[in-house]
C-alpha cells in the first residue's frame, strides 16, 4: 500500500511517503513538532506528549525507511533527547525516559538479550547475575545508559533493574553476559575448605604461605642427614668429646615451586589460606585457578608421613677383668666402625668419662655378648623401650623418678620456722630421638640421651640431693634394620658404709674402736643399642604389629607357666 505524501506542519520537518516507504529530513525541529509528524501524520497512533518534553531533533534519512521501522527510529531520536515511548491500552505516551519507572512499562525477567523484542517501547528489565557482583555491574553499564535512564542495584539477591529503551536494553544485556560468565568465575575468588589429613592444619598453612604468598617469615627448615656424627657429651666432671663421621647420604633435592621468602607472590593477591585448628581443616581465600596450583602442593604435602620404630637397649655393665678398659676395648675388632674416630688409648680409658665409642653391630655380636654378660650377672638391663616416631618428629621416653630439691629457703618473720621453696628434677634414664628418613631406607637419628641419678650429701647438717648426670647428644646415620652401639660412658662409684654399737660407735676418736668400715668400689659403663625399622605403609605397620602381638602372647604363657609352679600342692 502506497500511502501519499504528508505535509509536515513545519517547514524544517519534511518526512516524504513514497510506496510504504518514508524519507525523513528533520533540520534543528522541535521534538515536539517531529513526534506530531511522526505519530499523528505517518503512524497515525493516538499519544500523549507529557509536558516536560522538550528537544531538536537533526536527523536526514539517505535511503528511505519502511513504515514498520519508523516506530524503532523514532525510539533512538527520541532517546538521543532523554525521550521515551510507552504504550497502554492502544495510547502511546511520550515521556522523559526518568519518568519511565512510574509508568506502566512492560517488565522483562532474565539475561537473554536475544530474547528482548525491538518495538521502539521503553522496558523494565530485572537482570539477575550469578558471578558478578550487581553493584560493579552498575559500574560497568552507567556510562552505556540512555540519558535519564535508570538502574537500580539489588545487592542483597544480587539482580539490577534496568528501565531504559528495549533497544538499549538489549545492548545491555549483551554487556552483562560477557562480563557475567564463566570466564569471570575462573578469576572471581571463591572460599574452599581442605580437611588436613596427615598433618597439621597450622603447618600446613604456614608452608603454603611461604611457598605462594611470598610470606617473608623464614621457613624453619628439615634438619638433613649430615656426612658426619658428632658426639658431644656433658658429665659433672671432665668430659671428653668424641667424634664419629659416617658416610651418610647426601642431602636431599630440594624442588623449588614457588619463590618461597623472595617477597613475591605466586597467586593474586586476593588469596588468603587460613588453619582451622579445632577441624583441623585449611580454609583457602582464592580464584578457582589459583585453588587448583594450591590444592596440587597440597596434595603432595598432606600424605602419610614415614615412620620408624626404634628399639632401644640402655644397659649399665659392670666393669672388672677383661672388660677392664670398657666394650670399646673388647670389640674393638669385631665389629664395623669404619666411620668411628676413636681417639682411645688404654691409659685414658680411666679418665674418659663421655660416650667415644660409636659402631654399627651388622652380624649380631655385640648382642650376643651382652647376653653372655647377662648370665654372668654383669650386666643390668636400665631400660628397653620401643618407641614408635614418625619423620623428622621428636620421640621422647623417659623412666625414672622425680626428686625434690630446695631451691631457696626463707625465715618466717617472727618465728624460728623455715619456708623452704622446692622444685623437683626428673633423674633416671631419658632418650629424645628425632629420625629422619630418606627414600634409600638410611634412618638418620639425632639422638638425645641422659642417665641420672641421685645421692643424699650432707652440707652444714642437712641431707642435700646430689644429682650425678651422663648425657650424649650425637646425629648418626644407619640402614633399616641395623643395629648402632653407642658405649664408652663409664664411671667410677665408691661407697664408704659405717657400721657400729649404737651410741658407742659416736664417740670421738674411741667410737672407731665399737664399729667397722667398709669400702666398695665398682666401675660401670652405660651401652645404648639402637635398631630402627622404618614403616612406609600400612602393611609393615601391620606386620610389626602382629610381632609385638605374638611376643606379648608369649610372655603371657610365660607368666601363666610360672603360676602354676608357684601353686602349692594340694592336700588329698
Amino acid at each position: 500500500m502506497t500511502n501519499g505524501p504528508v505535509l509536515s506542519t513545519v517547514p524544517n520537518a519534511r518526512p516524504v511517503v513514497k510506496r510504504g516507504e518514508i524519507s525523513f529530513n528533520f533540520d534543528d525541529a522541535d521534538v515536539y513538532s517531529v513526534i506530531q509528524t511522526i505519530f499523528g501524520g505517518v503512524l497515525r497512533y493516538n499519544y500523549i506528549i507529557d509536558p516536560k518534553v522538550k528537544g531538536r531533533v537533526n536527523f536526514r534519512s539517505v535511503s528511505p525507511v519502511a513504515k514498520e521501522d519508523v516506530l524503532p527510529l523514532m525510539e533512538v531520536i527520541l532517546r538521543l533527547n532523554g525521550i521515551g515511548v510507552v504504550e497502554e491500552g492502544g495510547v502511546y505516551r511520550i515521556i522523559p525516559i526518568a519518568d519511565m519507572p512510574r509508568e506502566p512499562a512492560p517488565v522483562g525477567i532474565g539475561r537473554a538479550a536475544d530474547q528482548v523484542k525491538l518495538t521502539g517501547l521503553g522496558l523494565l528489565q530485572v537482570v539477575p547475575l550469578k558471578y558478578f557482583s550487581s553493584t560493579e555491574m552498575v559500574r560497568v553499564l552507567t556510562p552505556f545508559l540512555s540519558t535519564n535512564a535508570v538502574i537500580v542495584d539489588v545487592p542483597k539477591i544480587n539482580y539490577l533493574i534496568i528501565v531504559d529503551t528495549d533497544a538499549n536494553v538489549k545492548r545491555l544485556l549483551q554487556l552483562v553476559e560477557i562480563f557475567d560468565s564463566e570466564q569471570l568465575k575462573q578469576i572471581k575468588p571463591q572460599v574452599f575448605v581442605y580437611p588436613v589429613k596427615n598433618g597439621k592444619a597450622k603447618d600446613l598453612s604456614n608452608l603454603l604461605q611461604q611457598i605462594f604468598l611470598g610470606s617473608k617469615a623464614p621457613a624453619k627448615p628439615a634438619p638433613a642427614p649430615t656426612p658426619s656424627a658428632a658426639a658431644t657429651t656433658t658429665t659433672p666432671t671432665s668430659v671428653r668429646p668424641g667424634t664419629a663421621p659416617a658416610q651418610g647420604p647426601s642431602p636431599p633435592t630440594q624442588i623449588s615451586v614457588g619463590p618461597s621468602g623472595s617477597g613475591e607472590a605466586m597467586v593474586s593477591e586476593i588469596t588468603k589460606i587460613f588453619p582451622d585448628e579445632v577441624t583441623n581443616s585449611l580454609i583457602i581465600l582464592a580464584t578457582p585457578d589459583d585453588y587448583q596450583l594450591i590444592l596440587e602442593t597440597i596434595k603432595k604435602i598432606d600424605i602419610v608421613p614415614r615412620q620408624v620404630m626404634i628399639e632401644v637397649l640402655i644397659a649399665e655393665i659392670t666393669l672388672g677383668d677383661d672388660l677392664q678398659f670398657g666394650l670399646e676395648w673388647s670389640v674393638k675388632n669385631k665389629i664395623d666402625t669404619s666411620f668411628v674416630n676413636y681417639g682411645f688409648s688404654p691409659s685414658e680409658a680411666a679418665a674418659n668419662t663421655g660416650f667415644t665409642f660409636l659402631g654399627i653391630d651388622k652380624t649380631g655380636l655385640i648382642r650376643g655378648f651382652l647376653r653372655t654378660l647377662a648370665t654372668e650377672s654383669k650386666l643390668a638391663v636400665l631400660a628397653s623401650p620401643h618407641i614408635l616416631a614418625m619423620d623428622n618428629r621428636k620421640a621422647k621416653i623417659q623412666i625414672g623418678d622425680q626428686i625434690p630439691i630446695v631451691t631457696s629457703e626463707t625465715n618466717v618473720t617472727g618465728t624460728t620456722q623455715i619456708q623452704r621453696t622446692i622444685q623437683y628434677k626428673d633423674t633416671g634414664t631419658m632418650l629424645e630421638i628425632t629420625p629422619l628418613i630418606n627414600e634409600g631406607g638410611l634412618v638418620n637419628l639425632e639422638v638425645a640421651q641422659e642417665v641420672s641419678d641421685y645421692r643424699i650429701k650432707k652440707l652444714y647438717d642437712q641431707d642435700y640431693p646430689i644429682i650425678f648426670k651422663r648425657e650424649t647428644k650425637t646425629n648418626l646415620v644407619v640402614q633399616d634394620g641395623q643395629t648402632i652401639v653407642i658405649g664408652g660412658l663409664i664411671r667410677d662409684k665408691s661407697d664408704r658404709t659405717r657400721e657400729g654399737i649404737p651410741f658407742l660407735s659416736k664417740i670421738p676418736i674411741l667410737g672407731y674402736l665399737f664399729g667397722s668400715t667398709t669400702r666398695e668400689k665398682s666401675r660401670t659403663e652405660i651401652v645404648v643399642l639402637l635398631t630402627p625399622k622404618v614403616i612406609r605403609n600400612q602393611q609393615e605397620a601391620d606386620d610389626l604389629t602382629s610381632v609385638y602381638i605374638h611376643r606379648l602372647e608369649g610372655a603371657t604363657k610365660d607368666m601363666k607357666k610360672m603360676d602354676l609352679l608357684m601353686k602349692p600342692p594340694k592336700k588329698e
